[in-house]
């Protein structure tokens, strides 16, 4: 689970926007706040600045004005100037901001951030190894909470995280999908593809999930544990192997969802025809 939260942590953080203004002004409040959690490479820079006069050490107010405003105007210029400098260093200052930006508005605590870019690493390279033997991987958007839980708990059903994040990949941002067991049960070993499913499904981790739910009764209550828990919503119709799935939504919410769908492509089906008798 960490390995999923720290992937998806700094996935996140990296593609977020910035203005250099802000990264300086959290660096320079870490370094004098929070020195242990800033980048190594970064606080030995300021460091190294401040022994040779480039940076101002403010040991008594520590960047705040006289008001008790956080205000490091002379320490800002300073540091900007240090970045400028050396591109490694503001890479470094950058990373660091993005990386509490994003720890702030997911409501994840980050211990390490050494740790978590590390273990970034290793994920970002098992995808990338996976992708270079299977092309492309379909990427699962699940609330982080919901990983920590299991993580935290981890007596929970772990099959019903695995379906979720398999019909999650399957949705995307879509409303809801018409989909098939077989193609959940797909997911839920990490396979979108037939070759990937013909590996995986042979691995001794996945094929005790293969066996149990390829029987209809247990798929069906893995569904329906689902629905019940409010991850999901499902509708199915007797004697038809196609189930219509959604993030969680009342019954009737997603019948409607696909009455309206059906409606839309028969009248497309009715123009088109109706075109070729023109």
């Amino acid at each position: 689970m960490n390995l999923m939260l720290d992937f998806g942590l700094v996935h996140y953080a990296l593609s977020q926007k910035y203005e250099i203004g802000d990264v300086v002004r959290q660096t320079i409040y870490d370094y004098y706040k929070n020195t242990d959690k800033l980048p190594r490479d970064l606080r030995v820079a300021i460091e190294e600045a401040a022994a040779e006069g480039q940076f101002t050490q403010d040991d008594d107010y520590n960047g705040f004005n006289s008001d008790g405003k956080f205000d490091p105007e002379i320490n800002s210029g300073e540091l900007l100037r240090i970045l400028e400098n050396r591109p490694e260093i503001k890479e470094e200052a950058v990373r660091h901001y993005q990386l509490h930006q994003a720890g702030e508005f997911l409501n994840i605590k980050i211990g390490s951030i050494k740790r978590t870019l590390k273990s970034y690493n290793e994920a970002q390279g098992i995808r990338e190894s996976f992708e270079r033997s299977f092309g492309p991987d379909a990427m699962a958007s699940v609330k982080p909470s919901l990983l920590i839980d299991y993580r935290d708990n981890p007596k929970q059903d772990i099959d019903l995280l695995r379906a979720y994040l398999g019909i999650v990949s399957l949705i995307g941002f879509r409303k809801f999908i018409s989909t098939t067991k077989p193609v959940i049960l797909s997911r839920m070993i990490g396979a979108k593809s037939k070759p990937v499913w013909e590996a995986f499904s042979k691995v001794k981790e996945a094929r005790g999930i293969v066996e149990r739910y390829s029987k209809r009764y247990n798929m069906d209550r893995l569904l329906l544990s689902l629905a019940e828990r409010k991850f999901i919503m499902f509708l199915t119709r007797p004697h038809v192997s196609l189930i219509y799935v959604s993030k969680y939504m009342e019954p009737e919410q997603l019948a409607d969802l696909v009455r309206q769908s059906q409606a839309k492509y028969n009248l497309k089906n009715k123009i088109r025809e109706a075109s070729q008798k023109i």
